[in-house]
């Protein structure tokens, strides 16, 4: 989708952060926004910054429901939508084995369902338009892991599974797909995923693990212009940094250690059924 001029970008959890660096870029390159938040004051305040070609909205992507209100609101005030941002998210760091239950739910429900609801909402309507593109936040941490965040990186690594299927879904539908999986950026994640964490999903438990160093991070809006661009460019991935290269590798040199391992003990299991 080269040509942004006067589409339409939805963008989930555009109040701060990543989410308000995309809407601006978005609004850079001459995009309408629907500056989307469970935070409305903080949309407002955005939107407010933009101008006339945005418009907030609150939404809680953990319910369906919400999130289609939000996909009618786009059509309703700029008539249609041709990008999707998926970017909404929360952060614990806990470790596994004194995890609460409740600590699950909480970022499963925002950071997979939130992404989830969103392709249940909107996919069908590009799709049918033949024209869109789909970004999806996942994190560096959906491609790398290790505590505190394991959980966190659970939900992260299934945004990246489910990025990588659906692109090839809706390869030949017209619609693009990119997969966002920054590494530090200075937003306020840390702080607002507590304040406003559901008093249903708080485990009351003060885990005591150490936050990323999110106040190193680059600006929100560096990523948003990288996210800009890839969409621009129909990139899969989206990767903010290069310092996690040797890690990546790592990892992967692993995985195909461990393939090699397999061929040399068993023998080749070429074309037998999984």
């Amino acid at each position: 989708m080269q040509d942004l001029e006067g589409k339409v970008a939805v963008v989930t959890g555009a109040g701060s952060g990543i989410g308000e660096g995309i809407a601006r870029a978005a609004a850079q390159a001459g995009m309408k926004v629907l500056v989307a938040d469970i935070d409305i004051k903080k949309a407002q305040v955005v939107a407010a910054d933009i101008g006339k070609n945005a418009h907030a909205f609150e939404v809680d992507v953990s319910d369906l429901e919400s999130v289609e209100a939000m996909r009618d609101a786009a059509v309703e005030r700029f008539g249609g939508v041709h990008l999707l941002c998926n970017n909404a998210g929360v952060w614990i760091g806990a470790l596994m084995h004194d995890a609460d239950i409740k600590d699950w739910q909480y970022l499963i429900n925002v950071n997979l369902y939130g992404v989830i609801h969103g392709v249940r909402a909107f996919l069908p309507m590009l799709v049918a338009q033949g024209e869109g593109h789909i970004v999806n936040t996942a994190s560096m941490g959906g491609l790398i892991s290790g505590p505190p965040e394991g959980l966190y990186t659970t939900t992260k690594f299934a945004i990246v599974g489910l990025s990588e299927a659906l692109l090839m879904e809706v390869a030949d539908k017209g619609v693009g797909v990119s997969v966002l999986c920054p590494g530090l950026v200075n937003t306020n994640l840390i702080t607002q995923s507590s304040a406003v964490r559901p008093e249903a999903f708080d485990s009351g438990i003060d885990h005591q693990q150490p936050a990323p160093d999110v106040a190193a991070g680059i600006p929100p809006l560096a990523v948003g212009e990288q996210v800009i661009d890839a969409v621009r460019e129909s990139g899969f991935y989206v990767i903010t940094h290069d310092d996690y290269r040797d890690i990546i590798a790592g990892r992967h040199e692993g995985i195909l250690d461990a393939l090699d391992a397999h061929a040399k003990r068993y023998g080749s299991t070429s074309g037998r059924a999984m």
